[in-house]
């Protein structure tokens, strides 16, 4: 009995310390404060490009009118949001240019971030030369293929202009050869008159 009596005095009084316990532990977590991590402008735009791989056409450009219509609003995450569906690879090179400027503009906004933008800027404007010289390079190609065809076609029409005089050459040597034909007959009935008076 007294061991009984011992044994439940031991578990009220450890309880009690439990009960404290916690309830100290939840003082200090109220006292400690909370950190909230917001990141950088900079991870922000890239972690976006990550999520937006795999949309559709059709999605991008929904999405894009919408961050569009939001720009007005002022919003920092909002503005963010637009330049990376700018940077995205089914934007057009209007909406990339659009992008840029609003990067631009976030830059002069945000001093704070501005070394980690002008960094971004500085790739974006990269990419922008890379995407100018692609497209230079393929306008190039694009007008040296067009004056190639003109050249097979100026060739092929010489050509063709070729045969038909190669076959109207045809057509007057079986001509002559006919005409030697008649005057070699000719010449034989002159003969064989001549032969016979």
């Amino acid at each position: 009995m007294r061991f009984t009596v011992l044994f439940l005095c031991g578990v009220f009084l450890l309880s009690g310390c439990v009960a404290v316990n916690r309830q100290m532990a939840e003082t200090n977590e109220q006292l400690e404060p909370t950190v909230v991590f917001r990141p950088a402008a900079g991870s922000y735009i890239l972690s976006c490009l990550e999520n937006l791989s795999s949309i559709r056409s059709k999605e991008f450009n929904d999405f894009f009118q919408s961050a569009e219509g939001q720009l007005s609003n002022g919003s920092d995450e909002d503005t963010l949001r637009f330049i990376c569906l700018s940077l995205s690879v089914k934007a057009n090179y209007k909406q990339f240019k659009q992008g840029t400027e609003a990067l631009e503009q976030y830059i002069v906004d945000h001093p704070d971030s501005r070394e980690e933008m002008v960094g971004l800027l500085g790739l974006i404007s990269r990419l922008d030369q890379a995407k100018i010289a692609r497209w230079s390079g393929r306008k190039k190609l694009l007008d040296e293929k067009e004056e190639l065809e003109g050249e097979v076609a100026t060739l092929q029409a010489e050509i063709k202009t070729l045969q038909a005089e190669s076959e109207q050459d045809k057509v007057r040597i079986q001509e002559l050869r006919n005409q030697i034909e008649q005057l070699k007959n000719i010449e034989n009935i002159i003969k064989n008159r001549e032969h016979g008076s």
